[in-house]
């Protein structure tokens, strides 16, 4: 993974906070760059927790060299983040806080990565039965349309279709989390 003319990732990350988020509270590195699985096309995944921002937002940017991804949150609106991957059992914010390399901490990334930590521990949202009951109608549906589909193309798409509901089914009635690209 090199590319002319582009910083090491810590060093961009650290450059761009200190550019753009001088004042946050605290930031992190996060994504396949600090997993050791980045590729040529990869970004920087960058965490920043700022009292002062009005609202959370997301932005993707280039600087430095890198497309950067940028995940901002204040002090309430992180935690409505935490209980949405929670409750939709796609631990994205809370994996990036959680396995983050820590470019700025003004005393608050151990409460939260700790609070993430615990979610995570915890799992998901369980299903209530009625969701458990309709997956099992959407999935058995699936089923019966791959049974009597009859073009090739048709039939690729149910199965994958019906791949993403299995897995998902499977995962969530054993209480366990899913997963996405994002």
């Amino acid at each position: 993974m090199k590319h002319e003319g582009r910083l090491p990732p810590f060093e961009a990350a650290m450059q761009f906070v200190h550019r753009y988020f001088p004042d946050c509270q605290g930031a992190l590195l996060s994504g396949s760059v600090v997993r050791g699985e980045a590729t040529n096309t990869s970004d920087l995944d960058i965490v920043i927790f700022d009292e002062k921002l009005p609202a959370a937002f997301r932005e993707s940017v280039t600087a430095f060299g890198w497309p950067i991804e940028v995940f901002a949150y204040n002090f309430m609106s992180y935690q409505h983040y935490f209980e949405s991957d929670r409750k939709n059992a796609k631990p994205s914010l809370l994996k990036m806080v959680t396995e983050g390399v820590v470019l700025i901490d003004r005393g608050r990334i151990s409460v939260i990565r700790e609070e993430a930590q615990k979610l995570l521990q915890n799992g998901p949202e369980p299903w209530s039965e009625e969701i458990i009951k309709q997956k099992r109608y959407f999935i058995t549906d699936a089923l019966e349309d791959f049974i009597g589909a009859d073009e090739r193309g048709e039939e690729l798409c149910i199965a994958n279709t019906l791949a993403e509901l299995i897995h998902e089914f499977v995962l969530r009635v054993n209480g366990h989390w899913i997963g996405a690209s994002i």
